[in-house]
């Protein structure tokens, strides 16, 4: 057992959280999660449905985000927070919530619901876009709300900084013998001590030690997921590894950066400083999880990454991996330090210039190249071609005389050294891999900028000869016109002619053959390009009638050959026309400017004695109330017309309010609200007519 006093400084990032706080925070800010390590984070849409809204201002459903966060320096310390990444370009934290507080529960596979487990109870649903996501996401979810509420309350808190060396010394020395006493089994002993440190206040860290555990290497089953594939690898570990050290170890053998690992070993979601004992790992077959992120969550740069594999492939260090001394003054060194990183490259003796220049001149991943760069001894040993039988040198990855891959399960031997030929050969490989990759950078670069060259311009041109599919005309480079949303190529004068000829607004291309008939649509601009300017606006005017002609709800100008019309709603009664200026009636459906609709009817009548446009008009609105498309106000006597909606309309010039279905007033003699006259709907629950939409 180690026992250290850690009273004495104070721990950057870790803050005391009140029992007594809220379970949510609205509308703070990404600070606050300064010192959180985030293990998930997905999209979503959220519907609240508590007792207190939840007020989301400007934030769109492809801006919301939910992520789940951990504190690494306190064990079970989850954090559920929604997120708004819209506007700013920085996250803004809308809601916050302790881990320990909600409830989580699944209601089908794409919506979640969060539920406050302390009133007033609020529930919020979450809905994300895929089940995968979904799936996923419930998976880390649970296994952190078990550990959650599986790790006790840290009550412990931190005295303030000891001023007297002499206090100092005395709590060190009652740690050393309290750590002594516990080993030996004496509990009066080390009672006694406990209480001493406990009147001090002191604040300790207490971890067993390698010694307690069992120094056997075992076989690890990893599953291996991301958010598209999964497989399943073995990995030798020692049970008190940490789940640091195992990252690190996954890193130098396979290649996944720390960040973006989360391990899940007994359905808890693994701390670093932790042990694989400590969850149940003890011996060969024993079962983890390991998922990995994406390099954009994890916030993982390839330059990060380069930097860190350098660094690990050649001035890695076991200290990760070392048991820590013990405060009884029995050293780590007397015990087997276990470690799965390569050992450090010596650099004593005359032989440390020649290992810093080849770090110098290699960058490969090979766990194995730092064991074979070590200056131990010298060996001219390699690996023998399955095909060929040709040896080869330990370094290089293929044959040298029939390119045959080296076999996967030979290891270069730990003393090997390179020889000049063999590093100039590793030197040339990797300006090779070098070039090749600048030559596909440029060649990117230069794809992207013909594509932006050919999306400024209106028609696509053909890029090699070929016949048009209509009137079979060869067509040299650039005589034709290729179409973009389906890439079938014509003569640009068949394409003008179908255009011309074509009664729907939509063009479609004219592709056909035996089995195919293409669906795609020319694009205005390519109609733009292909036909004059005075055939451009006759086919859009053409393409404004068809739609006027199909659209349910439209009206033409009553103006004589006014072209202009309009979509109106049930709301709006006057059509101001944009391009006579003339003011529409959409009621009396007419211009009777300087008359409302009554004045207007009653001249109409007038009118119909000797105007025979007025007797049509006129029998137009008499032919509307005969078919109840139309009703004559009950106060003023004119004549209204319900186009969509509710039962409830209002006359335009005596403003009474009207109930559709019993073609009546709305009210009784008093006004708004007065139930003694009027349809009388909803008096005892009753509806005013059978036909009553109950809507007003």
């Amino acid at each position: 057992m180690s026992l250290s006093s850690g009273g004495w400084t104070q721990t950057a990032g870790l803050t005391t959280e009140r029992p007594d706080a809220p379970p949510a925070h609205y509308g703070g800010s990404q600070d606050q999660l300064g010192c959180q390590t985030v293990l998930m984070s997905v999209r979503v849409s959220v519907c609240h449905s508590g007792i207190r809204p939840l007020c989301l201002p400007g934030a769109s459903d492809e801006s919301l985000r939910l992520q789940l966060s951990m504190d690494p320096e306190k064990s079970g310390e989850f954090r559920l927070s929604l997120q708004n990444s819209s506007g700013t370009g920085r996250s803004v934290t809308i809601a916050e919530y302790d881990l320990r507080t909600v409830n989580y529960e699944v209601k089908s596979p794409k919506c979640h619901e969060l539920s406050l487990a302390a009133p007033p109870h609020d529930r919020i649903s979450f809905n994300f876009r895929c089940e995968q996501e979904a799936q996923k996401w419930a998976t880390v979810v649970m296994s952190s709300l078990r550990e959650a509420h599986r790790a006790p309350e840290d009550n412990d808190g931190q005295c303030p900084r000891l001023q007297n060396a002499s206090v100092l010394q005395r709590t060190e020395d009652t740690c050393i013998e309290l750590t002594r006493a516990i080993e030996a089994g004496d509990a009066q002993a080390a009672s006694v001590f406990a209480a001493t440190l406990a009147r001090h206040h002191a604040a300790l860290k207490i971890q067993p030690t390698s010694r307690d555990q069992e120094d056997t290497e075992i076989n690890l089953a990893v599953v291996v997921e991301d958010s598209s594939s999964s497989c399943c690898v073995t990995v030798k570990v020692f049970p008190h590894m940490t789940t640091a050290a195992l990252k690190q170890q996954m890193f130098l053998e396979y290649g996944f950066h720390p960040r973006v690992q989360r391990w899940v070993i007994g359905q808890c979601l693994c701390a670093n400083q932790r042990s694989l004992a400590s969850y149940g790992v003890r011996q060969d077959g024993d079962t983890a999880f390991l998922y990995l992120l994406s390099a954009r969550h994890a916030r993982l740069t390839p330059q990060v990454l380069q930097k860190d594999q350098e660094s690990a492939l050649l001035l890695s260090s076991p200290s990760l991996l070392t048991p820590p001394t013990s405060m009884n003054g029995t050293s780590s060194q007397d015990r087997k330090p276990y470690t799965t990183l390569p050992p450090r490259l010596s650099t004593a003796g005359s032989e440390k210039g020649s290992v810093c220049e080849i770090r110098d001149l290699i960058n490969l991943e090979m766990p194995q190249l730092n064991e074979a760069l070590s200056p131990n001894t010298t060996s001219h040993q390699g690996w023998s071609c399955p095909s060929c039988t040709y040896i080869n040198k330990p370094t290089r990855p293929g044959c040298e005389i029939c390119s045959t891959n080296r076999p996967e399960s030979y290891v270069i031997p730990g003393g090997y050294r390179p020889d000049a030929l063999e590093l100039r050969r590793i030197q040339q490989e990797k300006e090779a891999i070098r070039q090749y990759q600048q030559a596909k950078e440029e060649e990117r670069r230069e794809n992207f900028a013909r594509l932006v060259m050919m999306d400024g311009q209106d028609l696509v041109p053909n890029p090699e000869p070929l016949d048009c599919r209509i009137c079979y005309v060869e067509l040299k480079p650039g005589e034709g016109a290729l179409l973009r949303e389906c890439l079938h190529c014509f003569c640009r004068e068949c394409l003008r002619s179908v255009i011309m000829l074509s009664e729907e607004p939509e063009v479609s291309c004219p592709y056909r053959d035996d089995t195919y008939a293409c669906t795609c649509s020319l694009q205005e601009r390519e109609i733009k390009a292909l036909v004059p300017a005075e055939e451009y606006e006759r086919w859009l005017q053409r393409s404004l009638s068809v739609a006027e002609s199909r659209c349910e709800g439209s009206y033409h100008c009553a103006t004589a050959d006014c072209p202009g019309w309009c979509v109106y709603e049930d709301t709006v009664n006057v059509f101001h026309c944009p391009v006579c200026r003339k003011h529409n009636c959409l009621i009396c459906k007419s211009i009777h400017e300087g008359m409302n609709c009554k004045q207007y009817q009653d001249d109409l009548a007038a009118r119909a004695i000797n105007d025979s446009a007025a007797r049509r008009t006129t029998h137009l609105l008499k032919t509307l109330v005969q078919s109840g498309e139309a009703m004559h106000c009950p106060q003023c006597g004119i004549i209204v017309q319900k186009r969509d909606g509710c039962d409830w309309l209002r006359c335009t010039v005596c403003h009474t309010e009207i109930c559709w279905v019993t073609r009546g007033p709305r009210w009784g003699p008093k006004g708004p609200g007065d139930t003694s006259g009027g349809c009388r709907c909803n008096v005892n629950n009753q509806k005013c007519h059978p036909k009553c939409q109950n809507c007003h």
